[in-house]
């Protein structure tokens, strides 16, 4: 069953370009959602800052837990996106203050689909000495996703999303990132998540995803032209009535 769980993270990590120390298994998105935000802001709040920034269209695990933080007086700025769903940089630069401790932003829009510049948020936020999380529950094992190259500090990904098991996910935590642990116990998951692991689940998530990446570029070609047909056809449809 060991052997079982770590081939599991050397694979979640391959895809990620992530080291398999990096990855933590855990009951889904929203648990690794809400460790990415309550781990970050309460390991850090001892120095004062207390800001995290996210959007307006977030998953409600992401909103959902902002709410929750504000109520234990931590700041939390929520920016607005344009017509397609995307973020400003310039409104993301501007709203980056001192305080400012990370930035949470979804990689792609679970509603319209919007791909968001993930590179350059992350880019941006190193700049700007904060970290960056992006909730990739929608994009992962969908779109390539490599945590180096896009600056990425905190992933949180879902086994349901790419046809695997509900009740499973991980996060993607970097190397030297010290957050407080999210459940205290038996030390499983290197003491950041105690529990007895989900040994099916996080098994059946590597094989979900071993089959989802086996034709990654096809299965993006395909869904583009599907993407592409059905909104010719609403366009058409429209001009008719």
């Amino acid at each position: 069953a060991r052997e079982a769980v770590e081939e599991a993270r050397k694979k979640v990590a391959a895809v990620i370009n992530a080291d398999p120390k990096e990855i933590f298994f855990t009951s889904g998105g929203t648990e690794s959602d809400n460790y990415a935000l309550r781990g970050m802001m309460h390991s850090r709040k001892a120095n004062g800052r207390k800001h995290l920034i996210t959007t307006t269209i977030e998953h409600p695990a992401i909103l959902q837990t902002c709410k929750a933080l504000e109520k234990e007086g931590f700041r939390v700025t929520r920016l607005p996106v344009d017509q397609h769903g995307l973020v400003d940089l310039k409104k993301l630069e501007e709203a980056i203050c001192e305080d400012t401790v990370l930035v949470s932003i979804m990689a792609a829009n679970n509603e319209i689909g919007t791909i968001e510049p993930i590179a350059e948020i992350g880019k941006l936020c190193h700049d700007k000495g904060v970290y960056f999380h992006t909730d990739a529950v929608q994009a992962f094992g969908h779109i390539p996703l490599d945590v180096k190259a896009m600056n990425i500090d905190m992933l949180s990904l879902s086994g349901h999303k790419i046809n695997g098991p509900k009740g499973v996910g991980a996060i993607y935590i970097r190397s030297g990132l010290l957050l407080d642990p999210f459940i205290t116990g038996g030390g499983q998951e290197k003491g950041r998540r105690s529990g007895t692991e989900n040994v099916p689940g996080i098994v059946g998530l590597a094989k979900a995803l071993e089959i989802q990446t086996q034709n990654l570029e096809a299965n993006m070609q395909k869904m583009t032209a599907l993407r592409d047909k059905l909104i010719a056809g609403v366009e058409e449809r429209i001009k008719t009535v």
